[in-house]
């Protein structure tokens, strides 16, 4: 069994002062049950106190396992596991920049704009350089950064923050963490913690490194990472002939150069085959770092990862308890209270059992309305892939069916999928047809079904939309006003078409935006002409909602 929220089982605590004060009550209300027996005969009077003290006992067990229900049910058990639709869009990546020595070495090309320099770049100088440019370009997509130096660390959480990865950057050079060696196993491994939460979407790691490694084997982390869905990418830096690790000048090191143990410089070199080997298992790409359109390549490439999206198949997760454990504190309080009236009202006891079991009906209606509810917290809140996700679940209950389509069909609209929207809100109008009366949800698909349309320049079957919205409700002045632009574009459109056809030469218009106060005007006074009615003068927003 696993916990959502498992700092809620501390509340358990709680419970050990609870039942010492049930012992204190207990001993105190002793004398009262021998009080109530008193009056009864003696014959009756031990059984009548008998009973007091047993109900009075199992009253308060009752109680405590209620409550121990309760807290239970908010830490969020869940055991066993089930297939759930797994919607993936979007990619999460984490720039993973390898700072060992090596990488001080002076054999890249001088970085753009500092051509004049007459000096290489070093190999962390370029990977910054590469890091920088990733971050700038990807500024729509979550970014962390991981950096390795003989150990893996998780510098900067993923997030939409461009700015706080960019000033890690800035501040980082080879002595940020205390060191030797290169471990890429560690470093990969510290970078997919990054990958944590259950956003359904894509995950990369960018590995810029020049591929030594003296401790550790990378064998281990990318079976890890092709286990976790994680695609590894690489820019190697460097050159295949190398050249000499630059160090503090010392005894150790007279030149300034990082000795072996016979007294030659260390040459380090570029390990690009290697990398390109080891990415390739993940389904990632290996590039050239010292390449001056990198940064260009790797962008491209992950926006590619980033616009694959879709129902992507399924995946197996636990399955929430939290419902079992509602019921079973109702139950728990409900025999509470039973045990701690009198003889008389025994018969609440199956009224209870009566609402428990029709509460047990009720659940899977419930749960889909609270699937529905979750989805429309994250969508108003611009985390489409999360609510996605929940809409899917909610299509496995019929009366959330229609709701969860039409949610689908909102979310794609906002992640500018039109074509996908269209398809959720016929899907959503399918399901309605089955039965149930649904008219502010009809409308609503009419209605955002005509605004794609009019964004597609389908003027026809926008007008076509807005005309089916109109007949569910007749009272909505947005639709009229959209059917009334649908139908005045349309008409104009169509005159263009014949006056081109003609040979007459369009003319009076220079700017895309030219015929909008004409256009507007002529609305408004239609409006005011056609429809002054009573809803109207009710309406206090005359632009109304675009659902």
């Amino acid at each position: 069994m696993i916990f959502d929220s498992p700092r809620f089982l501390l509340l358990l605590i709680l419970l050990i002062p609870i039942a010492i004060m049930m012992i204190f009550r207990y001993q105190k209300c002793r004398n009262a049950a021998d009080l109530f027996a008193a009056s009864a005969s003696v014959g009756k009077k031990d059984a009548l106190v008998k009973e007091y003290r047993s109900r009075m006992v199992y009253s308060d067990c009752f109680f405590v396992l209620f409550l121990g229900f309760l807290i239970l049910s908010l830490a969020g058990p869940r055991w066993g596991e089930e297939l759930v639709a797994d919607y993936r869009r979007g990619v999460d990546v984490v720039l993973a920049l390898d700072i060992s020595r090596s990488m001080n070495v002076r054999d890249c090309p001088p970085l753009p704009g500092n051509q004049d320099a007459g000096q290489n770049a070093s190999r962390l100088e370029r990977a910054l350089a590469l890091a920088r440019d990733l971050a700038l370009g990807l500024n729509d997509i979550r970014i962390g950064t991981a950096i390795g130096k003989g150990r893996g660390i998780l510098a900067v959480p993923l997030t939409y923050d461009s700015e706080a990865v960019l000033n890690f950057l800035d501040s980082l050079d080879s002595f940020a963490v205390t060191g030797t060696g290169t471990d890429l196993d560690s470093l990969i491994t510290a970078a997919s913690g990054a990958f944590k939460d259950n956003m359904p979407g894509r995950r990369g790691i960018l590995l810029l490194t020049d591929g030594e490694i003296h401790s550790g084997t990378l064998e281990g982390a990318l079976k890890k990472a092709q286990d976790a869905g994680i695609v590894l990418c690489a820019a190697g830096l460097g050159t295949e002939d190398g050249g000499p690790v630059p160090v503090e000048a010392g005894a150790d090191a007279p030149n300034g150069v990082l000795l072996s143990a016979n007294g030659l410089p260390v040459i380090s070199t570029r390990r690009g085959e290697f990398l390109k080997n080891s990415v390739e298992k993940t389904g990632g790409i290996y590039i050239d770092g010292n390449r001056n359109d990198a940064a260009a390549i790797l962008h491209d490439y992950f926006k590619s990862l980033s616009a694959d999206s879709g129902l992507s198949g399924h995946r197996r997760e636990s399955k929430a308890r939290w419902q079992l454990f509602v019921l079973a504190a109702l139950v728990s309080f409900g025999v509470s209270r039973f045990l701690g009236v009198g003889r008389r009202k025994k018969k609440i006891f199956p009224v209870l059992l009566c609402l428990f079991a029709l509460s047990g009906i009720s659940c899977s209606r419930t749960e889909g309305k609270l699937l529905i509810m979750e989805g429309n917290f994250f969508n108003s809140r611009g985390l489409y892939t999360e609510a996605i996700s929940s809409y899917l679940k909610a299509m496995d209950y019929d009366d959330a069916a229609p709701y969860a389509e039409y949610g689908l069909g909102s979310a794609y609209w906002a992640l500018e999928e039109s074509q996908a929207a269209l398809e959720r809100y016929a899907a959503a109008e399918k399901v309605l047809a089955l039965g149930g009366d649904h008219p502010e949800l009809r409308y609503r698909i009419q209605y955002n079904s005509g605004i794609i349309y009019f964004e597609k320049r389908e003027y026809e079957q926008a007008a076509k939309a807005f005309r089916g919205a109109l007949e569910i409700d007749g009272s909505r002045i947005e639709a009229k006003r959209n059917l009334e632009l649908s139908l005045l574009t349309l008409d104009r459109a169509s005159s263009s078409q014949a006056s081109t056809a003609e040979g007459v030469p369009e003319t009076g218009n220079t700017g895309e935006g030219s015929d909008s106060p004409i256009l507007y005007n002529y609305l408004r006074q239609r409006e005011q002409d056609q429809w002054k009615s009573r809803e109207w003068a009710k309406e206090d927003d005359t632009s109304g909602p675009d659902y």
